[in-house]
């Protein structure tokens, strides 16, 4: 049976429904993962950015999905961000069903090629043109079996004519009470289905949807996008109002007045909208004229609100003013006496230096007592250089032949260095040097209490010569506003004396002519402008201009006292060395060192060590500094004269290395427990514990032991006791075999690691350990010297408040050591990332280990987690602020991000104590 889909029931159900989603969809919750088949949700049609529901067919990747529109049948790819979830009221069957062409099935074998060919014929066919649908029967899964026309056109005779599909047999079983008036749609040319919907091949029923959703923003989908390639069922749900719609239409023509119905339908809905645009336009500018309205309301109760508040200000004003009229002789001379009362105040109180007089008076004192260099001290230096040169000479000179001439050439040069320095320091002797510098310290001490800071400029030329121009002037204007002053109030003293004796009636005199003078208002009136004009000279700050004027005469008094003081520093120091030259080279003039004088103590030691032992020691490292100082000052000579005296290796090891020292000297007791893999011993000399650390050294690895040994030993000489570094005593070797010892001060028990494992430090306590630790680093570092073993059984808390940095094996490079397996605190490794991918070992190395073990000393008993990057995770450790923050930037994992350690002792966490 040929069938029209015009039905209006079902089109109007279809307005109904796209109503509802248009309204929803936009602010409902997109789909959250993957939708689900049994679902309906609300999906974007990609062709006129409208809303329809749809469910999944499958899912074509992780953001899209293949939908089909339950209510037009068609389907299409979407993105996730496209699909919407829908309530319970619109989670009800579609609207469209499943038809094939009744007689006809793809080849089994067709390739995808024919197939899309196929599909594009069919839908040449059917898009745009009304079909006729005769119904043949009913499939299982609810797909109807139909016959399709297009006017005289069988649509599934052509489409087997073209190949597309082959024809079958069929047992004609009918039923027709199932037939049903539906709207036609599109047509599966793939499996000869047709999948029901509004059909685009009835261009009346398109131009009635076209109409609708001119309102509504939505478009008919009745075009093919998609091959459905399954069935679904179709649920008959009685409660579906509009699937009940569907339901219930006969298998009739539809009428020729429906179709006037709904013509007359889509002009009144038209002319309805025109209305409706109309109204929309009026009420906009209706409200635009309300909005203008109510701003002007605004500002006019605004401006009634603002003259309200001016005509009180001028009542009180004029209440004010009769007040003044009815006291004015008593207002006037009240305030001119109250003027004058502070004034007097001002005078009494009045600094002197308001004009610059301490700068005018320090002016005085360094231009006129300035000492200049002296003449004999230019030349002391100039013989002292030559002096100087000399003796290096003769320190490099390797060669016996040309070490005579080096040492008649200094000679000479000592005794004109000699008579230089007694001409200088009796010169000096006659001048006041002394004096002269408490005067400047003092000086300086006032001038910075007055003026605070100074400041280098460079372009202080002539800023005496201003600032005493600029303070005359000021003088000037001061005394000559006072001069008027004393002249105004004297004339009203004088008017008042008159005015007594008007009013006295005993007194004979006559009356004074008043008229004749100035007016008693012009008199006051004069007054108080005197007196208020010394006021604002006395109580006004200086401008900009004085007080530059002020500071760069200020700045350049001090930049002349610091000048003329760092003279007078430079000749009392050149005058403390010249009088100790004059002193110690006096013994030399005439005479030369003899040899074996010097070496008598070196030759005693040997024959009297076995009884003199300790004391012997002693005694024998007093005359290597004695040697050491006579080569450094007097005689660089000597070392290569006189080699047997091995003055060149005790200089080379910054007095460390003796060979007056012998294992068996001591009385030793092996320390096991604290080193397993080499000699160490432990012994007691006067009443202190000692440790005697052994190395085993071939030459080359002494020769680099003895110069690390030297570089730690200079850096602790510098502050000794408090450089923070745990000190070597001596260093020697042991002659019955190639090990050399360290010996160095024994503290037991003091370790970080037994002090942790017996009783561990309490925050107040790790605060001043490490801090003590931080100043030793600072003090190798300042030499350039990498430590590379700090570690907990390296490090000493002395008496739990002392952090002492223990030494390190001198016969391995930094990197060597920044490497052993003991670089650990507990679970925390000390190791820097950068030296455990290969990189040396630096200044930052130390500073990372630092930072760690402050970390586990806060936090002792922690299992710390580790970062990607091989640092330790401390985000969930709960520690004061300044801990956090300096623990922070000393263990980043870039060295170039970690704090230096100058930086660190001056943190915040460490002023805390």
């Amino acid at each position: 049976m040929a069938l029209k889909v015009k039905n209006i029931e079902l089109i109007q159900d279809l307005l109904k429904v796209s109503t509802a989603l248009t309204e929803i969809c936009p602010f409902a919750a997109k789909v959250f993962g993957d939708p689900v088949p049994e679902k309906i949700y609300g999906g974007l049609y990609s062709e006129d950015q409208c809303w329809y529901r749809c469910k999944l067919i499958k899912m074509m990747t992780n953001e899209k999905c293949l939908m089909t529109y339950v209510d037009y049948g068609n389907s299409e790819t979407l993105k996730k961000p496209c699909i919407v979830e829908l309530p319970e009221d619109l989670q009800r069957p579609g609207l469209a069903s499943k038809f094939r062409l009744w007689g006809l099935q793809v080849p089994p074998k067709q390739d995808v090629t024919p197939f899309d060919q196929g599909r594009r014929f069919l839908a040449s066919l059917i898009n745009d043109k009304i079909i006729r649908i005769n119904h043949r029967d009913t499939a299982h899964d609810g797909t109807f079996l139909v016959e399709a026309e297009s006017d005289a056109l069988n649509i599934g005779q052509e489409v087997a004519d073209k190949g597309f599909a082959e024809k079958y047999n069929v047992v004609p079983i009918y039923n027709l009470e199932r037939v049903k008036s539906t709207a036609a749609t599109l047509i599966n040319g793939s499996k000869a289905e047709v999948v029901q919907g509004l059909s685009n091949g009835s261009q009346k029923v398109k131009n009635i949807l076209d109409s609708k959703n001119d309102y509504l923003g939505i478009k008919t989908k009745g075009r093919m996008k998609s091959i459905q390639h399954r069935s679904r069922d179709i649920k008959m749900d009685g409660k579906n109002a509009l699937v009940h719609a569907l339901e219930k239409k006969s298998l009739t023509h539809c009428c020729s007045g429906q179709m006037q119905d709904m013509i007359k339908i889509q002009h009144d809905q038209r002319l309805l909208e025109d209305q409706n645009e109309n109204l929309r336009t009026k009420n906009v500018t209706y409200l635009q004229n309300c909005q203008l309205l109510e701003r002007q309301l605004k500002q006019q109760q605004l401006e009634l609100k603002k003259m309200e508040e001016e005509l009180k200000q001028h009542q009180k004003a004029e209440l004010k003013f009769t007040d003044d009229l009815k006291h004015a002789v008593e207002t006037k001379l009240g305030c001119l006496a109250e003027k004058i009362e502070k004034l007097k105040q001002f005078r009494s109180e009045l600094n002197e230096n308001r004009f610059g007089d301490d700068l005018s008076d320090a002016m005085k004192v360094i231009t006129e007592g300035s000492l200049q260099t002296p003449q004999s001290m230019k030349s002391l230096e100039n013989i002292w250089n030559e002096y100087d040169l000399a003796q290096e000479a003769l320190r490099k000179c390797k060669s016996l032949e040309d070490v005579h001439a080096l040492i008649d050439k200094r000679n000479e040069l000592r005794n004109a260095l000699y008579a230089a320095a007694d001409e200088f320091t009796s010169e000096i002797d006659t001048l006041s040097i002394r004096d002269r510098v408490n005067v400047l310290k003092s000086l300086t001490c006032s001038m910075n209490a007055a003026y605070g800071p100074h400041e280098i400029e460079h372009n202080s030329y002539q800023m005496f010569d201003r600032f005493i121009e600029w303070r005359n002037s000021k003088l000037q204007e001061f005394n000559d506003v006072k001069h008027r002053t004393a002249i105004s109030l004297q004339v009203l003293a004088k008017w008042f004396d008159k005015t007594v004796k008007i009013f006295d009636l005993n007194s004979r005199a006559s009356s004074p002519s008043i008229g004749d003078s100035k007016s008693v208002d012009e008199m006051l009136d004069e007054a108080e402008r005197d007196v208020c004009r010394e006021l604002d000279i006395s109580t006004t700050q200086k401008c900009e201009l004085d007080k530059k004027i002020i500071h760069g005469a200020f700045n350049e008094v001090m930049q002349k006292i610091n000048q003329e003081h760092s003279l007078l520093l430079i000749i009392e120091n050149r005058y403390a060395d010249s009088v100790q030259f004059k002193k110690q080279a006096g013994q030399w003039l005439n005479t030369y060192p003899s040899v074996g004088n010097l070496l008598s103590i070196k030759r005693s030691v040997k024959n009297l060590k076995a009884q003199l032992r300790w004391k012997l020691v002693e005694k024998n490292n007093i005359e290597d500094e004695r040697l050491d100082n006579i080569v450094q000052r007097w005689f660089p000579e000597l070392p290569l004269l006189h080699p047997e005296a091995a003055i060149k290796s005790y200089m080379q090891s910054a007095g460390l290395l003796t060979e007056s020292l012998e294992r068996d000297l001591f009385d030793p007791e092996p320390m096991r427990e604290l080193s397993s893999k080499r000699s160490l011993v432990c012994s007691e000399v006067k009443s202190k514990r000692i440790l005697l650390k052994g190395y085993s050294v071939d030459f080359a690895t002494e020769a680099n032991m003895i110069e690390r040994a030297a570089a730690y030993h200079r850096a602790w000489s510098v502050l000794k006791e408090n450089s923070g570094l745990l000190p070597i005593l001596y260093l020697f070797a042991c002659k019955s075999e190639p090990v050399a010892y360290v010996m160095l001060p024994f503290y037991p028990g003091c370790s970080l690691k037994t002090v942790q494992d017996t009783n561990p430090l309490n925050s107040a306590e790790v605060i001043k350990v490490m801090r003590g630790v931080a100043t030793g680093l600072q003090t190798l570092h300042s030499s350039n010297i990498v430590h590379g073993a700090l570690h907990p059984h390296n490090v000493f808390a002395v008496n739990r408040e002392r952090g002492i940095v223990g030494d390190f094996d001198f016969t391995k490079s930094a990197d060597q050591r920044n490497i052993v397996g003991w670089m650990v605190a507990d679970k925390v490794n000390l190791v820097a990332p950068e030296v455990r991918s290969g990189q040396s070992a630096t200044l930052a190395s130390d500073v990372f280990a630092f930072g760690h073990l402050l970390l586990w000393l806060n936090f002792p008993k922690n299992d710390f987690a580790a970062k990607p990057d091989g640092t330790v995770d401390f985000s969930e450790l709960s520690m004061d602020p300044k801990l956090w923050s300096l623990v922070s930037r000393l263990t980043c994992f870039s060295p170039v991000d970690r704090l230096e350690v100058a930086q660190l002792i001056k943190d915040g966490y460490f002023l805390a104590i």
